[in-house]
């Protein structure tokens, strides 16, 4: 021992030194029953199967398959946890995508939402303008046609009054809504009825403005007042013809229509008629014996117009021979005259033609025009024609013996088969020959 100021100090050491060790000797005397145990804990901690040999183990063994299965147990406790850290992960970054495509549909909804509405608002806008569009157009029709002193009516397809203007009222002294849905062949007087049907179907039937036709029709009175009528085809949006929107206009209680004027001008094609035809012809010979000059006067007639009429109806024949009247009237000059004397007959005047070949020229001419087909209706009509040719002074002197020849003629072509040219007195053999030279 050695002094100390605490005294008894290695004393004190030494005990304590000497109390470890027995209690080493202590602890190792007893492993080998601890080890098992141990063993069991561990791998019933890591919550693996209990082997058979835990219980019966060594226990030179115990410790190192202890450490083995101890970290085994980590192991597959760490690759637990992070397979679990892994999947939750996984399942947070799927959320989270799901969460950013939910709110990106949702925006895109709401933009669609917002372009939807604001489309609504823009098409209430334009049906709101085009309502009032509408309202003005009509309101200013309705004051056109109140101060117009023309008729306004619109019929149906079967002829059946649809509308008419207010100032029908003072033209037939009734109530113009007490004769919609009636037939206009009620109001019409039974003579001209045939002509307003006529202009009816032409219109039709060509889908095309026409002429004015003139007619009678009846007043609340009892008499019979004069109007002058057009007529032309009301379509649907789609094109399909719907009826029908005249224009008429009163021709004055006394009046009827002039019977020279008829005589004038065809009613149908607006050409002169045989009268003015003949009146020219006259005054064109006057000039020709005054200078010296030649005249041709040509016939043309439509082979078989009759059968075709028969066949396709009277508005198809009337359509016809106004594009028999503008396919002549293109062969011709402007100081030339075509008229009409009636059903398929037509007239040619050639004042100051310079010599027989012209005439023939002009002649062939208007066949080869007239052969070529006609569409209408969506068929293609083929026609053929004979056309008479008389010369001034060559076949004749006045217009009688030049109306007398070219018709002559006329029978020499159709004799010969139709479809030709010819002279009073004989067929011109050498046309061919002549129009090539020329």
């Amino acid at each position: 021992m050695v002094d100390h100021p605490n005294g008894n100090y290695y004393e004190e050491t030494a005990l304590e030194s000497l109390s470890s060790n027995a209690m080493s000797a202590r602890e190792c005397a007893t492993a080998p029953s601890a080890a098992p145990s141990l063993t069991v804990g561990l791998i019933s901690l890591a919550g693996l199967p209990m082997p058979a040999w835990a219980s019966s183990v060594e226990p030179s063994v115990a410790a190192p398959v202890t450490g083995v299965m101890l970290v085994a147990a980590l192991v597959a406790l760490w690759l637990a946890k992070r397979r679990a850290d892994l999947a939750l992960r996984q399942h947070q970054a799927s959320l989270a995508s799901l969460r950013q495509d939910w709110q990106a549909a949702e925006t895109r909804w709401q933009a669609v939402v917002e372009q939807s509405d604001n489309a609504r608002q823009a098409a209430n806008r334009e049906r709101d303008r085009l309502e009032q569009a509408l309202f003005s157009s009509e309101q200013r029709l309705l004051r056109h046609l109140e101060c117009a002193s023309e008729l306004v009516f619109a019929l149906d397809l079967d002829g059946r009054i649809q509308q008419l203007s207010a100032n029908w009222r003072q033209a037939l002294g009734v109530d113009p809504e007490h004769l919609l849905g009636q037939s206009h062949a009620w109001l019409v007087h039974s003579d001209d009825l045939p002509a307003c049907q006529q202009i009816i179907e032409r219109a039709l039937a060509s889908r095309r403005l026409q002429g004015e036709v003139e007619y009678r029709i009846r007043h609340a009175e009892g008499d019979w007042h004069w109007h002058a009528a057009r007529v032309a085809p009301l379509f649907d949006p789609g094109g399909r013809m719907v009826g029908l929107l005249g224009v008429a206009r009163e021709l004055g209680a006394d009046r009827r229509p002039d019977a020279l004027q008829r005589a004038h001008f065809d009613a149908l094609t607006g050409l002169p008629g045989r009268i003015l035809c003949l009146d020219r012809l006259r005054q064109a010979l006057l000039q020709a014996e005054r200078h010296g000059e030649r005249t041709a006067w040509l016939q043309v007639e439509l082979d078989h117009f009759k059968s075709l009429n028969e066949r396709w109806g009277h508005a198809i024949g009337d359509l016809v021979l106004l594009e028999v009247a503008a396919r002549i009237a293109a062969c011709v000059r402007r100081s030339d005259t075509v008229g009409r004397a009636g059903g398929d007959q037509f007239m040619v005047l050639l004042p100051a033609v310079g010599c027989e070949r012209e005439a023939l020229e002009v002649a062939d001419k208007i066949r080869r025009a007239l052969r070529e087909p006609m569409p209408l209706r969506g068929q293609r009509l083929a026609l053929t024609s004979s056309v008479g040719v008389a010369l001034y002074p060559l076949h004749g002197m006045d217009e009688d013996e030049l109306s007398l020849c070219a018709g002559l003629a006329i029978q020499r072509a159709k004799d010969a088969g139709r479809d030709r040219i010819a002279l009073p007195d004989r067929l011109p053999d050498d046309l061919p020959e002549i129009l090539e030279a020329a």
